[in-house]
């Protein structure tokens, strides 16, 4: 069911926010629920779809789970595979209209057996397209959960989409990082790049400089903030989520997107709720601490995301891993159910295009071993599927 008005609801300011993080300790996770207060304001249901909007089958992936996809313009798609799913593999495969894939951006940034960790992909958590064609991939340098980063390997890339070729690799600064520090999700906007922190909650801001070839500088903002921070279990289907080993599993900080006009932040963790904080903030370096935290909106009260992203128009679609389902959020701020489907077991990172279309990759991430005691039991094939957002009726408040 979609979850009601007093329980996703508008919130008030707090004041004026790709990934499996190591996990806090239950005792943690019961003191950052602490964390959550403030009052409700009144919501702005829109009325479920009704029918649901299709699911339109595109692929299937047979025996890998994926967890993103990013749809260029020509009709081809980048797929996003975790390497802690227990399915090894290339972490990015290039999608052909004909639906054959290869390893992108080639075989090589995808070959184990590359000697430099600068220059292959190691575990991707985040992608992010923006309009100029340029891919940005965030590896976070960890491919198997509960291990230190490979040395050199937690990088962001910037790869050219037209030709294939990538243009520049960034290192994350170490000093910028903690000992149990996990890169998820990453977005490019007002020429810098904000990247999550979802195993220690914090974000990092790079700018990547003007002419896109001179020196960056990184700054660690907003660490181990309460808007970061996990505050409540991660359920599917009804089931709290644990750990390999038993414990409630807690993600931090690893849903990230950017407005179209590059204006807001929107963050959160994997439980929710949704934050959103102005870019100026962000990138302003004589803002003080205090400012950036007084910046800070309790934006939605989300429920727990597999993914979400934004349209042109500035709707925020969101895939609900608790119910299986997918709504929107309008710049009007009205939200509504556009899909529930028993097929969405864990639908993760999804892509809209500027003509309307919503891709989702169902990923099943609750069977993979880092959720499931070190099992994989995905139930194969896993689809991708497609939404046609830009026909759909405007909800109706």
């Amino acid at each position: 069911m979609l979850p009601s008005a007093t329980e996703h609801g508008d919130m008030t300011p707090m004041s004026h926010v790709r990934s499996i993080p190591p996990l806090l300790a239950p005792g943690a996770l019961a003191a950052s629920f602490l964390l959550f207060a403030g009052p409700a304001l009144a919501a702005k249901p829109a009325p479920p779809l009704d029918p649901s909007a299709p699911l339109t089958e595109v692929a299937r992936s047979p025996s890998r789970v994926w967890n993103g996809v990013v749809a260029l313009p020509d009709g081809r798609m980048i797929l996003q595979y975790p390497a802690w799913a227990g399915t090894p593999g290339p972490a990015l495969t290039l999608r052909e209209a004909d639906g054959t894939q290869h390893p992108y951006p080639d075989a090589g940034w995808n070959d184990d057996a590359t000697a430099d960790a600068a220059h292959r992909l190691i575990a991707v958590e985040g992608m992010h397209l923006t309009d100029d064609g340029t891919l940005w991939v965030l590896d976070s340098g960890i491919a198997t959960d509960g291990q230190p980063a490979v040395p050199g390997g937690t990088k962001l890339v910037r790869i050219d989409t037209r030709t294939g070729g990538v243009v520049r690799t960034y290192p994350i600064d170490p000093a910028v990082l903690h000992p149990d520090s996990r890169l998820s999700g990453v977005r490019v906007g007002r020429g810098h790049a904000f990247i999550g922190d979802s195993g220690v909650a914090g974000l990092i801001v790079m700018d990547l400089g003007h002419d896109g070839a001179g020196p960056v500088t990184q700054r660690r903002l907003l660490d181990r903030q309460p808007s970061l921070t996990a505050q409540q279990p991660i359920t599917v289907g009804g089931q709290v989520l644990h750990d390999r080993t038993g414990h409630t599993a807690v993600i931090n900080v690893n849903q990230i997107e950017i407005s179209p006009d590059s204006q807001w932040l929107y963050y959160q963790a994997a439980s929710g709720p949704l934050y959103r904080i102005g870019t100026e903030l962000l990138t302003d370096t004589s803002i003080t601490d205090v400012e950036l935290d007084d910046g800070t909106t309790l934006w939605y009260k989300t429920p727990p995301l597999g993914g979400m992203t934004v349209a042109r128009d500035g709707t925020l679609y969101f895939d609900d891993v608790s119910t299986g389902s997918i709504f929107r959020f309008t710049a009007g701020r009205v939200y509504q159910r556009i899909v529930v489907d028993p097929r969405l077991r864990w639908p993760a990172n999804p892509y809209v295009t500027a003509d309307g279309k919503l891709y989702v990759p169902v990923a099943q991430l609750d069977r993979t071993p880092p959720f499931n005691q070190g099992r994989l039991d995905v139930q194969w094939p896993l689809s991708l599927y497609r939404v046609d957002v830009g026909a759909l009726p405007p909800p109706e408040r």
